[in-house]
């Protein structure tokens, strides 16, 4: 998900998220009905006789739980972009940014490869100073060509294709 903040005249922030249908909260309500109903059944299995059921049972829920924790912490990463004063500062991380870079406005280049095939991912590619970084890895296809069209329309990037910008400029 792309989202974008005017925050004055000069200031502008764009924070890259993953899409999630449900946050953490929905997320544990969905495995206390799935423990509540599995927990019913193997009960039930245990009364009539099959005992054996209940850890298997209690694994399933184990397995579960750890699955959506995984998932969700994985989902939980974000980038900031923000431009403010002619310095544009790239932010990743979880609940703090493990990484923080600072570049010149004038300095920075982003390229957007053509996809090979009609409906695969094209590459977001901030280049600066001689080092390039992939920029929404984890977003879908309109996301990312939203994500073009704002870095160009609304940040005022120069934004470029990534074979045009190879012949002319490397």
């Amino acid at each position: 998900m792309v989202t974008i903040y005017t925050l004055t005249n000069q200031t502008r922030r764009l924070v890259l998220t993953p899409n999630r249908s449900m946050d953490r909260s929905g997320n544990l309500y969905v495995l206390l009905a799935a423990s509540a109903i599995l927990l019913i059944t193997a009960t039930a299995m245990a009364l009539k006789g099959a005992w054996l059921v209940l850890p298997f049972a209690g694994l399933e829920i184990v397995a579960l739980g750890a699955a959506m924790h995984f998932t969700l912490r994985k989902l939980d990463c974000r980038e900031v972009l923000t431009l403010k004063d002619g310095v544009l500062t790239l932010e990743r991380g979880r609940t703090e940014p493990d990484l923080n870079l600072i570049f010149p406005e004038q300095a920075v280049r982003i390229l957007m490869d053509r996809p090979e095939r009609p409906l695969s991912l094209p590459d977001i590619d901030l280049v600066a100073l001689g080092h390039c970084y992939h920029l929404g890895t984890f977003l879908n296809r309109p996301d990312r060509f939203r994500l073009a069209s704002l870095l160009k329309n609304q940040l005022h990037l120069q934004v470029a294709k990534h074979d045009a910008y190879l012949r002319t400029s490397f």
